[in-house]
């Protein structure tokens, strides 16, 4: 009787630890949530980018044009330096505005348009 529950302690023992082939199993389906996720957060990535970029140049193009509604006898393009030193845009925007104007060719340092 005593071997009897020895044996059926051993055979019925709880595992401990994994087996290899449930390792790997989890490995590929990590892997392949991982070729789903990564490509989307790239485009979710550029896509914010964009969407920064069209709302800094809103508001820069609306400071411009509150500026010259604030001061009528000024004439031609506004500078974003204008506008950081009337106070129209703080420091980070005029930053920001600066980088975003030297990073595309043929664009002008001035905010007076679209």
């Amino acid at each position: 009787m005593k071997k009897l529950k020895r044996f059926l302690l051993k055979t019925t023992a709880p595992r401990k630890g994994f087996t290899l082939i449930e390792m790997v199993i989890v490995l590929a389906i990590i892997a392949l949530l991982m070729l789903i996720v990564v490509p989307n957060l790239n485009a979710q990535r550029e896509r914010a980018s964009a969407k920064q970029s069209e709302a800094l140049q809103e508001i820069v193009y609306n400071q411009a044009e509150m500026y010259k509604s604030d001061h009528q006898d000024a004439k031609g393009d506004v500078s974003i330096d204008q506008l950081e030193a009337e106070k129209y845009l703080n420091k980070k925007q005029a930053a920001q505005a600066k980088d975003y104007h030297t990073t595309r060719p043929g664009q002008a340092n001035d905010a007076s348009g679209k």
